[in-house]
């Protein structure tokens, strides 16, 4: 049976090959026809409220445009399509005037940078607004807009709309003003827990869940194969040496929380910085309200604070390198020397492992001696431009300072033409990227001024950024969302490749296996929550109907006979 599907799929797939989508408010031969993508906006347009499951590269946006054009046809109402950041924004609405029959001055920009007053009267005068979240959250308490007249609101990258996340109001606002508009939530990962799933959906009003992956037969047809590696690499005996100083400073930290009763355990590899600052906010909550009477929570506060600065050491050593490590070390010593230190900051300095930790890097920088990750990472470059001089390749660094590092180490390898790509946030005294240097370096990796693209978090989430030959991770994320994002920033348009490096005996075994069983998990959740909406659907419809057949007058023919022994189906009694 599964064959006879794929046969039939496959046919389907050649016969649609070079057709496109008709619809009178889209542009001719621009959007491709594809069964699965117009499969997820009937399934929108028909179940209302809606979150669509894809990964990168599969086209949500077009789902969205397909839904777009829909609602403004029959007149349903206007358009809130929502982006988190400005970037995306401008992307999405270059996207629909590309591909959509409207006037561009029917679809107005909304951030930041726009004066309220202006920003209303673009709010008004659009059919389209393309906005960050922050704008109309701010707009909608000030009671400068309104979302009566609004139709459909597209909240892209949905995962966000969790807490107190600018997109939980807006959606609360909209379904109060138009009971019978749309929002249509896109997702390449909502996330691995049914309790996180279901706070976005409540949060959005979502009852209808659309899930496609790589492997759905319908979706095979249009994707490329991504080959994903992992490598793992051994550390260096001086690094080895860097890593036993710190999780021991880690280890004597946990067991002291331990002995006050604050962990279960003093396993370092079990406390992630995530779960250290979960155990930071509980105490600095108990601080507010019991401090004066329990003086002994300001010791346990300083020893979190302890244990998340050598967290944060120890996963330098192990993930980043000397270089890292350095910096971060030499500036906690400096900062300790101020007036107003903190306690815990002083605690950590002193500490001789720590101590003996900065000796250590200061030594591998004045040797040069380089983490063994960057050893290969520059081997796999200097091997894929040798082997196809035309490659984009985009490294992937989840810290800032590691990314200016490693684009003036790649600079040798022969071939290489490396440049950062960072976010617009200012991290102490150094700036970010603005849009337009983004959108420079965007089109110069594009065009071949630059093949490398040495990036953080900025890079992964929802930005045009073209379809890359190789995808390095320098480290691998615990996070499944940003794993998945990650990923498929390369098999958008060929055969792509994914090399995930992995420091043996550190945090890097420890992220990459939970993100993948993250990723496993999540897909079981989304596809049961799935199959318990469309059993509930299926129920309620068999209640309805068995509801229909008792109604006085009607026949239910499975519960009545005649005489003659024959009843047919929707025979009046006279």
């Amino acid at each position: 049976m599964g064959f006879i599907l794929f046969i039939s799929l496959f046919f389907h797939f050649l016969s649609n090959m070079g057709k496109f989508v008709g619809h009178p408010l889209i542009k001719e031969n621009t959007i491709e026809s594809r069964s699965y993508q117009e499969g997820l906006a009937r399934s929108v347009l028909e179940n209302g409220n809606s979150l669509v499951v894809a990964p990168t590269a599969l086209g949500k946006t077009i789902v969205a445009v397909l839904v777009i054009a829909d609602v403004l046809q029959k007149n349903k109402g206007k358009i809130l399509f929502l982006a988190p950041t400005k970037p995306l924004v401008l992307q999405h609405s270059e996207t629909i005037k590309k591909l959509m029959r409207l006037k561009e001055s029917s679809i107005a920009i909304i951030t930041g940078a726009i004066k309220p007053p202006e920003r209303k009267e673009l709010f008004e005068r659009a059919t389209i607004v393309c906005s960050t979240p922050q704008c109309i959250k701010n707009d909608l308490a000030k009671k400068r807009i309104s979302l009566r007249g609004f139709g459909l609101v597209v909240f892209d990258e949905a995962h966000r709309a969790v807490g107190g996340y600018a997109y939980v109001p807006i959606a609360r606002e909209f379904t109060k003003s138009n009971p019978v508009g749309i929002v249509l939530g896109m997702t390449a990962s909502p996330g691995h827990e049914k309790k996180k799933i279901r706070e976005i959906a409540d949060n959005l009003s979502i009852e209808n869940f659309e899930i496609k992956s790589h492997e759905d037969a319908d979706v095979k047809p249009y994707v490329k194969e991504i080959v994903l590696e992992w490598h793992s690499i051994a550390l260096s005996p001086e690094y080895k040496r860097l890593v036993f100083l710190l999780r021991a400073y880690l280890k004597k930290q946990l067991s002291e929380l331990k002995r006050m009763r604050q962990v279960p355990t003093d396993n370092p590899l079990y406390f992630s910085r995530s779960r250290l600052i979960e155990l930071q906010a509980r105490i600095s909550a108990r601080i507010k309200k019991q401090g004066k009477s329990m003086p002994s929570l300001y010791g346990i506060s300083s020893r979190v604070a302890c244990a998340l600065m050598g967290s944060h050491a120890l996963l330098l050593a192990e993930t980043q390198g000397a270089k890292a490590l350095n910096d971060y070390l030499e500036k906690r010593l400096i900062d300790s020397k101020k007036e107003r230190a903190s306690r815990s900051l002083r605690m950590f300095v002193k500490d001789e492992r720590v101590k003996n930790a900065l000796i250590e890097s200061r030594k591998l920088l004045a040797e040069n001696k380089q983490h063994p990750k960057l050893l290969e990472l520059k081997r796999i470059i200097a091997e894929e431009l040798e082997k196809n001089a035309d490659s984009r390749i985009l490294v992937f660094n989840h810290f800032r300072d590691s990314v200016a590092f490693l684009t003036k180490e790649l600079s040798s390898v022969k071939n290489a033409r490396p440049t950062q790509f960072i976010g617009q946030g200012k991290r102490g005294k150094a700036k970010g990227m603005s849009q337009k240097e983004q959108a420079e370096i965007v089109r110069g990796f594009s065009s071949g001024k630059f093949n490398i693209l040495i990036a953080t978090s900025v890079a992964e989430e929802g930005l045009d950024i073209p379809s890359c030959d190789l995808v390095i991770f320098y480290e691998p994320v615990p996070s499944e969302i940003r794993y998945i994002q990650r990923r498929g920033r390369t098999g958008r348009i060929k055969k792509g490749r994914a090399i995930i490096l992995i420091a043996k005996g550190t945090r890097d075994e420890a992220f990459y296996w939970s993100a993948r069983r993250k990723e496993g998990k999540m897909k079981r959740v989304l596809k049961k929550m799935q199959a318990e909406k469309r059993g509930h659907e299926k129920n309620a419809s068999k209640t309805a109907q068995a509801k229909l057949e008792e109604l006085p007058g009607r026949c239910n023919p499975q519960k009545r006979s005649s005489k003659s022994g024959q009843t047919r189906l929707g025979e009046f009694n006279g």
